[in-house]
């Protein structure tokens, strides 16, 4: 049993090897649409270059004008619509089939809301309990956004990839940080603050609170795109064939679960330090 696997194993790396190769200097792209009434998916010849190709994935996106004034990232907002209405759709199911004998979705809801509603409790008490659904939110929130690239849909995309929602995300997750300094100390005691341990640093104190929005935002932001641009670049040279499948599993659904479950630990870290 062990020689035919190693044997198989053999088999297939020699033809991913090969079939890298050949693929090196051939520029592919996977096509997956309709082509005559026929659900098509097949790699076709195309003249753009990786560089070109990447420039196009990740730079070109679809705007629109919102009351013919403000310009709308549309391909990404179709996106965090569907995602959005993929959670309305969710908590309506499980909230209507809530019994005492669970059925699978309300196990699923409960066992993923335990595990943060214990972390929110050990990290700010249990009197703060109360932010454990905003932060069970922002975690499937984002976790969707970095795993719905996973779909094979023309153009679908992770919302994440694009700075602007880790931004959004992040500039809204830590006004609510501070929102909640002021409420739970007050504004004298809040502002107070920023002028420890001496009054000089207060600058610096105002400067540290900013860049968390930023190491934040661009953390999540680098690792979705990197991963995005890695399968991008494998799979054009293996013509989309056995490791981009593996690649997806790995960046798609390990690196974004990681991602979106660190994003959220830092927030409510964030939180733990300010209302203390």
């Amino acid at each position: 049993m062990k020689k035919k696997s190693k044997k198989l194993l053999v088999i297939v790396l020699t033809i991913l090897i090969i079939e890298g190769l050949i693929s090196v200097g051939l520029n592919y792209q996977l096509q997956i649409g309709f082509d005559e009434g026929k659900l098509i998916i097949r790699n076709v010849a195309t003249d753009l270059s990786i560089q070109d190709r990447i420039t196009h994935e990740f730079q070109h996106y679809h705007m629109v004008k919102l009351f013919g004034k403000f310009m709308i990232n549309w391909s990404v907002l179709r996106v965090i619509l569907f995602v959005d209405l993929f959670l309305i759709l969710f908590a309506i199911l499980v909230r209507r089939k809530m019994s005492l004998i669970p059925g699978k979705l309300q196990i699923i809801a409960e066992m993923i809301y335990s595990f943060f509603y214990s972390l929110v409790v050990e990290t700010i008490g249990e009197k703060k309990k109360y932010f454990t659904p905003y932060i069970f939110t922002i975690f499937i929130f984002i976790w969707l956004c970095n795993i719905i690239g996973l779909i094979p849909i023309p153009g679908n995309l992770e919302p994440t990839r694009n700075l602007n929602v880790p931004l959004g995300m992040g500039i809204m997750a830590l006004s609510v940080v501070h929102f909640s300094a002021i409420k739970a100390k007050g504004l004298g005691r809040y502002l107070k603050e920023y002028t420890e341990p001496l009054p000089f640093m207060t600058p610096l104190n105002v400067v540290s609170e900013l860049s968390n929005v930023i190491s934040l935002s661009f953390r999540l932001f680098g690792n979705i795109l990197g991963g995005a641009i890695i399968i991008l670049v494998v799979s054009n040279l293996t013509r989309y064939i056995l490791i981009p499948v593996g690649l997806n599993l790995f960046f798609g659904l390990f690196i974004g679960t990681v991602q979106a479950f660190v994003f959220t630990m830092l927030i409510l870290s964030y939180t733990a330090v300010a209302i203390k």
